[in-house]
């Protein structure tokens, strides 16, 4: 009886072990990673060097930022210039030497121009007006003193187009000459320089006044002399005293170009002339002038 009951006590401890065997092969199976790492105690390594966990987007340069993109890789064309824009407003100094230099190429180009001068007060001899206007009437009878004195102080309106209708020098876009000090009440306003010239009495075709280093469209003592000779030899010309004042004068630029152009002034004249006797005479004048639609 004793045996029996130690054969059956070995035989269920026996079963007893393989079952604790299956249990425990069941907990390995369903142990799941995240499990095995949280139950795993966390060594600190005293070799590795500690991490940096700052923002690092502070230290390393971006892509995007142009202070520190690499200059070789850099776009050209968003590089800042100091130059200024074509039709940015230019100082004194600086519009003096584009006028300079933009009138010479628009001497060459085409433009219209538009010329109107009158008199503000007509040529008076005052008694001699009668004697003179029959020697002139005497050569052509649609003439007399106002009109013979005018056409060389260019009463009248003068227009054409260049190249076109080949205007008389005088009348042409000249390539200034100016200088910083020639310009006087020099102003600015939406792409439009505008400044005045120096009077000049009796000016040279020298460049050696403002006006003349402007433009070509004055008298001259010479040129009125010639004129009177080539009408009639029984006037002659003794003196002349032209004075020119109020010169003012525009410059439109657009596209870094000159498109529009005007100048004025006002002018009175004194005449010395001889025809038996001597004869003083005096008149004046307005003058305004305008080439546009210029294209060089």
């Amino acid at each position: 009886m004793k045996k029996l009951l130690a054969i059956l006590l070995a035989a269920a401890m026996l079963f007893a072990f393989a079952a604790c065997g299956d249990d425990t092969t069941g907990e390995t199976t369903t142990t799941t990673a995240a499990e095995e790492i949280t139950d795993a105690p966390v060594e600190e390594s005293t070799d590795a060097p500690a991490v940096d966990t700052s923002d690092v987007s502070a230290e390393e340069p971006s892509a995007e930022d142009p202070s520190t993109a690499d200059p070789s890789t850099a776009d050209p064309s968003a590089e800042e210039t100091s130059a200024p824009a074509a039709d940015a407003e230019m100082t004194k100094a600086e519009f003096v030497a584009f006028l300079n230099a933009e009138t010479a190429k628009a001497a060459k180009g085409s433009y219209n121009y538009n010329r109107d001068c009158s008199y503000t007060s007509p040529i008076d001899v005052g008694n001699a007006t009668d004697t003179l206007n029959k020697i002139i009437q005497g050569i052509d009878e649609n003439s007399n003193l106002d009109t013979v004195v005018g056409d060389f102080l260019g009463i009248g309106v003068k227009k054409g187009t260049m190249p076109k209708d080949g205007l008389k020098d005088d009348y042409q876009i000249k390539a200034t000459k100016l200088t910083e000090a020639d310009l006087q009440n020099f102003s600015y306003a939406d792409g439009v320089y505008s400044f005045t010239l120096a009077n000049a009495t009796n000016p040279k075709k020298t460049n050696a006044t403002p006006l003349s280093k402007f433009t070509n469209d004055f008298i001259t003592h010479e040129e009125v002399v010639d004129g009177i000779a080539g009408f009639t030899t029984l006037i002659k010309v003794n003196e002349t005293n032209v004075n020119y004042k109020n010169i003012k004068v525009t410059v439109t630029v657009e596209g870094g170009k000159i498109v529009n152009m005007t100048y004025s002034y006002a002018f009175d004249a004194t005449l010395v002339l001889k025809a038996i006797v001597t004869i003083n005479g005096n008149g004046a004048a307005v003058t305004k002038a305008e080439f546009s639609n210029i294209k060089y």
